[in-house]
């Protein structure tokens, strides 16, 4: 078992859900969801050297996605790093339509070797790291 953790990303509104897994157990690396309020984040671009970090020790990327999540926008910055990185990600994005060519609202590089698409976030996290 890799002991890594996951790395989460989503919309910043989804950050409960990210802290409440953590809180079940679930070795989530992701910072961000504890400072996900407005104005919380300080010095941004030291977040973004962090979430950068973060994202090359896991173990995985999951992104979560809702219809009216659209735009993504730091999201997709983090799913770059992950490839960029070579780490798996699984995307749960639950009532998204997806075009069938271009797989808007996501885009194409959902079709990217590494990354997969999941039913849910059970499915996602399925083989990741507990803090035990």
């Amino acid at each position: 078992m890799n002991s890594r953790g996951t790395y989460v990303a989503s919309r910043t509104h989804h950050a409960p859900m990210w802290r409440a897994l953590r809180d079940d157990g679930w070795r989530i690396t992701s910072t961000w969801i504890d400072e996900a309020g407005p104005g919380q984040t300080a010095d941004l671009g030291e977040l973004w050297d962090r979430i950068a970090r973060e994202v090359g020790e896991s173990s995985r990327l999951v992104l979560y996605v809702e219809p009216d999540d659209f735009p993504l926008k730091g999201a997709l910055i983090e799913v770059g790093v992950a490839i960029g990185v070579r780490i798996p990600i699984r995307v749960v994005a639950p009532r998204v339509e997806l075009e069938p060519r271009s797989l808007r609202p996501i885009g194409s590089w959902v079709r990217h070797p590494f990354v997969r698409m999941c039913g849910s976030i059970d499915e996602a996290m399925e083989g990741a790291d507990l803090c035990l």
